[in-house]
């Protein structure tokens, strides 16, 4: 991809002198605070940051190459930022990776060694021992792992960072997707640098200004690494950041700690919006202060409009104001940022045709009804971007009124993918053909795989390329199908549409997720629901209605749908079914699930009684039946080795059984027990343990 003049504008030659000049400008200025589960804190000046860093960058340089890939696996915490700032200072190649659950495969990581060939692995001392590196693979137990929170700082040291240019590479990002093919996208000093320069530019803030910002966003993921972390250190901000899963477990804490610290900025994908409204009550939103908050990015596409509605609906009482919401469009392949504004009003929503937007036309409505679709305005490109609409199939511009798909030229388009050089030259190196008029569109264009228009300026997402649903010759746009369904029923949750092969001809397949709190709904019910809606909003009759457990949905880091992978887990049979209804077919009706167990065991009354042993097997027995009941499995689906992967168990998932275990039984147990105990019989033993303990300290 062609340099483009705004590079020569940037403040600062590489990211390592970026650092460095924050730390002597501003060196005892807060620039991160990390809190953990139990609500302690950890606090970083930029000096202690930049001392930090070169103690790491001093040690790889002896012990790594120029241009070696460096993996890093982290719990979230402050010693990531200093490990990928480490690497960036002696010129090896940071390659953030998924934190993994103690115990578990990691197939996502095998991919990632296999495509990038990392020379070490930077991590944590907490994480070796979870993680049990001898049931690895080879390919990840046989690397050199690394604790750098056992390396201490050096107060002086001679070491001077590795002085780069804007087209060496500055770190591996690896997009969220498939474990198969892993994407490792080549993100360069000047991509970053000016991604960096478009935000703060777009954000409205002045440079070197103290903004505060709060951020709860994986730092594996681009948000949360450029948005959470880069972001601040660029104009010598202060940002606060805590785990995912304190999040997941208790959502509130976000507004909490941007009401505690003022926070101006922060964001999150449209799911964080939606969790903060249906996990928090009346009481906790009135005692949050969010006047400081002006902007609250939300970078999900599509957006929900009725996210964004509800949102400042149910948090005007503390003071949250519409026009603070910032939808912005974006993508690893273009480092993060692409597009993005906000408005006096709040966020513009666009009234469509439903009919013509299948048609890939766009017909404005002047009002919302049955035959419309809302769509959210995401601003318009950043300096530096050129954003055109490109008839996939002719690869020529599309008119102002027609749909097609997003491509993006500029200074933050990234390099390519990792090791991907047949895929690059159709992805990044796309060319836009002349349709009969003068081409004026020369060079070269990343292919986003995303559909869009441009209006009056700004750009609109309505899904994406390779999920679009043709069913006897309609086009029908997946988050349409998945939001009527969601509506049909209250005890409908998020969910997946798409087509398959069936005799020769495309078929719509619609699966979602029950509600937690809806485990005693009537899936008949359900589904007739979902059926009815879609036949009546859209003229097209599912082939197969699929209802599947909460969590189960195969997403992205960000929150978002994984259509294909729900598509692949279908046909193969590995969805964690509770309903399912086919068309024409006479499926098995599936028995109904017992009623969830919600009173404290007998057994906690009769502690004393029980030997260590006699105590382990009236908790397995237990355990066995409510775990079945809380899965909504058949009698006699769990055994005590099952592993608890099967059970569709992910970080919100842990976290909720962890608290109603809690709950149930009157302990604290960490939040992330499941994680380390891969079977029902091992956490038994835990839980057991952990009541004969307490009983003991009672005594």
């Amino acid at each position: 991809m062609d340099d483009m003049s705004a590079k020569s504008s940037l403040p600062f030659p590489h990211l390592a002198a970026m650092v460095e000049e924050q730390g002597r400008r501003f060196p005892q200025r807060t620039a991160f605070v990390f809190e953990d589960d139990a609500g302690q804190t950890e606090t970083w000046t930029y000096e202690k940051l930049s001392r930090r860093a070169l103690t790491l960058g001093a040690w790889l340089s002896k012990h790594v190459q120029v241009g070696d890939r460096v993996l890093l696996v982290y719990p979230p915490g402050l010693e990531f930022i200093a490990a990928f700032l480490g690497c960036v200072y002696s010129g090896a190649l940071p390659v953030p990776a998924t934190y993994p659950k103690p115990r578990r495969p990691l197939p996502r990581l095998d991919s990632i060694v296999a495509d990038c060939q990392p020379s070490l692995v930077l991590t944590h001392s907490s994480v070796i021992g979870g993680l049990c590196l001898e049931q690895q693979t080879p390919a990840i137990s046989e690397l050199a792992w690394e604790p750098t929170d056992q390396l201490p700082t050096i107060e002086k040291i001679d070491f001077q960072p590795l002085a780069r240019v804007a087209t060496d590479i500055a770190f591996l990002q690896y997009t969220s997707g498939s474990t198969s093919e892993p994407r490792g996208v080549m993100v360069s000093h000047g991509n970053i640098l000016h991604n960096l320069e478009s935000i703060r530019q777009r954000f409205e803030v002045l440079p070197n200004e103290n903004v505060k910002a709060v951020f709860w966003l994986p730092a594996y993921h681009d948000m949360g690494l450029i948005g959470g972390i880069l972001s601040p250190l660029y104009v010598g901000g202060t940002s606060t950041l805590f785990a995912p899963t304190t999040f997941l477990r208790r959502p509130q804490r976000w507004l909490e700690l941007i009401s505690e610290t003022k926070a101006s900025v922060s964001g999150a994908p449209n799911f964080g919006y939606d969790l903060l409204v249906r996990k928090t009550t009346v009481a906790e939103r009135a005692g949050l202060d969010l006047s400081n908050w002006r902007l609250a990015f939300c970078g999900a596409e599509p957006i929900n409009p009725d996210t964004l509605a509800e949102f400042a609906e149910a948090f005007a009482c503390a003071g949250f104001q519409p026009s603070a919401f910032f939808p912005c469009y974006g993508l690893a392949e273009s480092t993060l940022f692409v597009t993005g504004g906000q408005s006096a009003t709040g966020p513009r929503v666009l009234q469509v045709d439903r009919e013509a937007i299948r048609e890939h036309q766009v017909v404005c409505r002047a009002e919302r009804n049955g035959s419309t679709r809302a769509l959210v305005g995401c601003g318009p490109e950043c300096a530096g971007l050129i954003v055109k609409i490109v008839d996939p199939r002719t690869r020529t511009a599309c008119d102002a009124n027609e749909v097609g798909e997003i491509w993006v030229r500029g200074d933050s388009v990234a390099r390519g993918y990792w090791n991907k050089e047949p895929v690059n030259a159709e992805i990044f190196r796309a060319k836009i053909a002349a349709n009969g008029s003068a081409n004026n569109h020369a060079g070269e264009f990343l292919r986003t795989g995303d559909l869009g228009f441009r209006h009056e300026g700004e750009l609109f997402v309505t899904g994406r390329l390779k999920d679009v649903i043709i069913v006897r010759g309609r086009n029908h746009y997946p988050q349409d199908l998945e939001r009527t369904a969601q509506t049909a029923h209250e005890a409908v949750d998020v969910g997946s549409a798409f087509s398959v092969e069936i005799d020769g001809s495309e078929e719509l397949v619609v699966v979602h997720q029950w509600r937690r709190d809806s485990r005693h709904a009537d899936y008949n019910q359900m589904i007739d629901a979902i059926r009815t809606a879609i036949v009546a909003e859209h003229d097209l009759d599912p082939y197969a209605i699929v209802l599947i457990r909460p969590a189960s949905l195969p997403v992205t880091s960000s929150g978002k749908v994984q259509r294909q992978r729900c598509r692949e887990l279908y046909l193969q049979g590995e969805l964690a079914i509770t309903a399912e209804w086919v068309n024409q077919q006479s499926a098995d009706d599936l028995e109904s699930c017992a009623e969830q167990l919600t009173s404290p065991p007998e057994f906690l009354e009769r502690l004393a009684q029980f030997s260590p042993e006699q105590l382990r097997g009236e908790v397995q027995t237990w355990l066995l039946t409510w775990l079945t009941m809380r899965a909504n499995l058949l009698p006699g689906a769990i055994e005590p080795t099952t592993p608890l992967p099967q059970l569709g168990i992910d970080s919100l998932t842990a976290v909720e059984i962890s608290q109603e275990l809690d709950q149930l039984l009157g302990l604290q147990s960490p939040p992330m027990v499941i994680w380390t105990c891969p079977t029902p019989g091992e956490l038994a033993d835990f839980l057991a343990d952990e009541l004969q303990t307490a009983a003991l300290q009672k005594n």
